[in-house]
């Protein structure tokens, strides 16, 4: 995928915006004479799409003559006046009616919209307490810096979503490593580059760029970005510790004092979330520091029937894989292809540490991942049981039928005990010579027995893993 294509395509391309946003404006227009340009910001700054028009729209328009970059949609308001305004988007697509064909992109997308609603929300209460005079354009920063992860929702929604399967799978990969994986760039470039081509203005373009991170109003947006996305799925994220310690640095609270504006600006954010129709994050929010467990919104689904066409896509994207893409990246790749296309929900990735002695767990993808994993798929090379031994060299086996009691026996009592006793497969990787990974899958229930015609195409997705990651090594 060529991100200078997408960026020339979806740079002179109009954007939709939320059907509550066209519902309000609407509302507004029939008091024109009587609102200001705070009370049409207040309805656009909901809307990261909305936003984006506007501020392109002044961009546009700018002359030699006007002193200052617009860096506010009240500014841009007030310079065009709210006559031209309505004139301009008072009649816009809906993103509802344009997505209403794809259901998955239009969750994907409305996804990203609530999570940058709230990521906005805290870069508004930091800059309050800052006292930060233009609080709009941090809150502006903090609304459009995921906007390229919303644009391949509404445009690419099914590398959209293979990105989502792989970070939510792949404990511990990093978002940018699954991004470039699939679209060949990180969505941080991407969104750059379009920021560039749409000419926003240059504070903007500095505020949506994480790598002037040592500015106190990036910390501000960089800050309330990760606090949206790691608590968007609950508070139990383990990242959203530092999150809290990154905000009492540079606001000089401490935490009972950070934690209450967080609660605070994530009601006043969940009063709006009709506007979205996601489930807004403080509907499982602790009622005090401390206090709750992590309830989660999101529930397992059943893993779909096995689809061939998945197992073939994800053998050409690893061929096709670039050459900086991050081998956890590269292995959750694999993983999922495994899962959608042979229909296993559980595989297990296991890596040769730096010392090249140890094999140690890296992650389960699927449901279930639990502290037990990283004790029983964690062992020293050479070690007497079975996947020891299959790390001697690069082979795979199939355990099931009238083997599986045979091979289970050369397990250890807490591999059997993790794998439920079923049919498994299993296969070591290396890349070139040297001893890289090893993979296991198996059935959740255990008594699902795994036909031996899976094996072959098991085999296959480990040997494109095999020779991907010895590509990747340094020569």
């Amino acid at each position: 995928m060529d991100m200078q294509e997408l960026v020339r395509a979806w740079s002179g391309r109009d954007v939709a915006v939320l059907a509550s946003t066209t519902a309000q404006l609407k509302q507004l227009r029939r008091n024109e004479d009587k609102i200001t340009g705070r009370d049409v910001s207040r309805v656009v700054l909901r809307d990261p799409l909305l936003t984006l028009r506007v501020l392109r729209f002044a961009q546009s328009k700018k002359t030699s003559r006007q002193p200052t970059e617009i860096t506010t949609v009240e500014h841009a308001v007030m310079m065009h006046g709210i006559t031209s305004f309505f004139r301009e988007f008072g009649a816009v697509p809906a993103l509802e009616l344009v997505l209403k064909d794809d259901p998955a992109a239009l969750r994907g997308a409305l996804g990203v919209i609530s999570r940058a609603h709230h990521a906005a929300a805290y870069a508004r209460a930091i800059a309050a307490h800052r006292h930060d005079i233009e609080s709009d354009e941090v809150t502006i920063g903090a609304l459009l810096h995921d906007l390229a992860e919303l644009l391949i929702w509404c445009h690419l929604p099914q590398a959209a979503a293979q990105i989502e399967h792989l970070v939510d799978n792949a404990r511990g990969l990093r978002s940018a490593a699954a991004q470039t994986v699939i679209l060949g760039f990180s969505n941080v470039d991407l969104q750059l580059a379009l920021a560039q081509a749409w000419n926003l203005p240059a504070l903007l373009r500095r505020l949506m760029d994480d790598s002037h991170a040592a500015q106190p109003r990036v910390v501000n947006v960089v800050t309330a970005v990760a606090l949206a996305r790691h608590s968007a799925h609950g508070w139990d994220n383990a990242a959203l510790p530092d999150d809290f310690r990154r905000i009492e640095k540079l606001l000089g609270m401490n935490e009972d004092q950070s934690w209450r504006m967080v609660r605070q600006a994530c009601l006043q954010a969940a009063s709006n979330w009709q506007d979205y129709g996601v489930r807004p994050t403080a509907a499982w929010l602790p009622l005090e520091p401390g206090e709750g467990g992590a309830v989660s919104p999101q529930a397992a689904g059943a893993v779909a029937q096995p689809d061939p066409e998945a197992l073939k896509n994800t053998l050409q994207q690893l061929a096709a894989a670039p050459p900086q893409s991050e081998s956890m990246a590269l292995a959750a790749l694999a993983m999922s292809g495994l899962q959608r296309g042979l229909g296993l929900q559980r595989l297990v990735y296991a890596e040769v540490d730096p010392s090249g002695k140890r094999v140690e767990f890296r992650f389960l993808f699927g449901e279930g991942q639990s502290d037990a994993d990283a004790k029983v798929f964690s062992f020293e090379l050479g070690a007497a049981h079975l996947f020891g031994r299959l790390m001697a060299k690069m082979q795979g086996l199939f355990a099931g039928g009238a083997n599986r009691a045979q091979l289970a026996a050369l397990l250890t009592d807490g591999q059997r005990s993790r794998m439920g006793g079923g049919d498994f497969l299993a296969m070591s990787i290396f890349a070139g010579s040297h001893p890289k990974a090893l993979v296991v899958a198996y059935r959740d229930p255990p008594d699902t027995p795994i036909p031996e015609a899976m094996y072959a195409p098991f085999k296959a997705v480990c040997l494109a893993l095999s020779q991907r990651l010895a590509a990747q090594r340094p020569a």
